[in-house]
């Protein structure tokens, strides 16, 4: 058991650095090549306008502070060495976001691995592996994950404190979803009120508020305009959230998620998948609300209260922004983890209740076990993100086409196939 202050720290600086090397060992494609936005918006746009260009520029009618932030560093060194230097961006923040759950985590779990496990969900999620794994423009996604596990975790020491706050404004200023974690926050305000007889929100929700709200009010001011789907069948998102969060998420070998859960038609095999989902919900539901009550008598009214809260607040995010956006799988990523977060949790309380043994241990057992095997059995990413063209072949193609027109543009391309970054043949030739 780690103890103290500066013993936790410490041991955050490891979780940092083992969630670090899980993301080297599960993207190991990621530093070949540029995907998607990551090359089309921050890189592009950072190489042609500048860095404050680059900050201030909308995508998809909102802003990516951070990751516009981060991508800007790819263009300062080699070309051939930018979507690398761009991955290295993903990694150093992605241990940040590992180190921050893992400490911030000790007001809702009491296990060491408990926590370590927390801390490196964001990473092992099988919905992350679908294409928001290893990019910098969907860190607007996972961010989501460390700026709900400190609005509602412990604050400890100053430097805690100013780290936590950061992160909470961070997470604002880059994504609008953000907003989703409302009722976190108001949670928070809650237990505070209830604690200290405070009426004045702690610093992390102040810090959450104000990002949220610069961004909100940027994208009412500066941003582009933004489609919203015009396809809003609350069966098709219900249909979506069993797949997408709880089975795919929940279920070792569950079947690689395909355009067709989205856009095909009905058929024997959808519903039987919708069917098997929807028994898993309840038992998942079933498990949060006895869980819920075994806390509440216990007095544990803080715990009860985070597993009530958590399930329904992630399955709202993704259902309004379903319904709102579309239902992209990377929407997915914050219901998972608050599923996850959820089970942890009611996984701790089954084992350390005298009154349900060995009962508890078994279903705790049980619970990790699956937990386990789905993210072994989902490990691989989607062929979508690890196959196709290296950044370097790219160049020197590139470099072919730019001899004959030392003055023009030339396409180089990225990933997913059929994406491609417009350079000027000055910078391919002096790379």
């Amino acid at each position: 058991m780690v103890k103290g202050f500066r013993g936790k720290s410490f041991f955050s600086v490891i979780v940092g650095a083992v969630a670090a090397a899980l993301l080297w060992a599960r993207a190991p494609f990621a530093p070949r090549n540029f995907w998607a936005e990551d090359g089309k918006l921050l890189f592009a746009q950072a190489q042609e306008g500048g860095w404050v260009e680059s900050i201030t520029s909308s995508a998809g009618g909102y802003f990516l502070f951070l990751p516009r932030v981060l991508g800007t560093v790819s263009t300062l060194g080699p070309l051939e060495n930018a979507p690398a230097t761009m991955f290295a961006m993903c990694v150093l923040v992605s241990s940040w976001f590992a180190a921050t759950i893992f400490l911030t985590g000790d007001r809702y779990l009491d296990r060491l691995w408990s926590r370590v496990a927390l801390a490196l969900v964001p990473l092992l999620l099988p919905i992350v592996g679908f294409e928001v794994i290893g990019g910098l423009a969907n860190l607007h996604f996972v961010i989501l994950c460390p700026a709900a596990a400190v609005l509602v975790g412990r604050q400890e020491g100053k430097g805690r404190r100013a780290n936590d706050v950061l992160l909470a404004t961070m997470a604002g200023l880059t994504s609008p979803l953000t907003l989703s974690l409302a009722p976190l926050a108001f949670l928070r305000m809650w237990w505070d009120r209830r604690t200290y007889g405070t009426k004045l929100p702690a610093p992390v929700v102040v810090g959450w508020a104000v990002g949220i709200t610069v961004h909100l009010a940027m994208i009412f001011t500066m941003a582009n305009n933004r489609e919203f789907s015009s396809d809003r069948s609350i069966s098709k998102a219900g249909f979506l959230f069993l797949e997408r969060v709880v089975s795919y998420n929940l279920l070792p070998f569950w079947p690689r998620i395909s355009n067709a859960d989205a856009t095909g038609g009905i058929d024997g095999e959808l519903v039987i998948r919708a069917l098997i989902g929807l028994v898993v919900l309840v038992l998942l539901a079933t498990t949060v609300v006895v869980g819920a009550v075994h806390h509440r008598r216990r007095g544990s009214k803080e715990l009860a209260e985070l597993i009530l809260v958590l399930p329904i607040a992630g399955a709202a995010m993704f259902l309004v922004a379903s319904m709102l956006t579309g239902s992209e799988p990377r929407y997915a990523v914050l219901p998972a983890f608050c599923i996850v977060w959820t089970l942890l949790i009611v996984s701790e309380s089954l084992r350390d209740s005298e009154r349900i043994q060995p009962v508890g241990r078994v279903v705790a057992a049980v619970i990790g076990a699956c937990l386990l095997a789905s993210v072994v059995t989902h490990w691989v990413p989607s062929p979508l993100r690890r196959t196709g063209p290296t950044w370097v072949s790219g160049l020197d193609a590139a470099v072919g086409k730019c001899a004959t027109n030392p003055d023009g543009r030339v396409e180089v391309p990225i990933l997913p196939e059929g994406w491609t970054i417009l350079l000027d043949c000055s910078d391919v030739v002096d790379g």
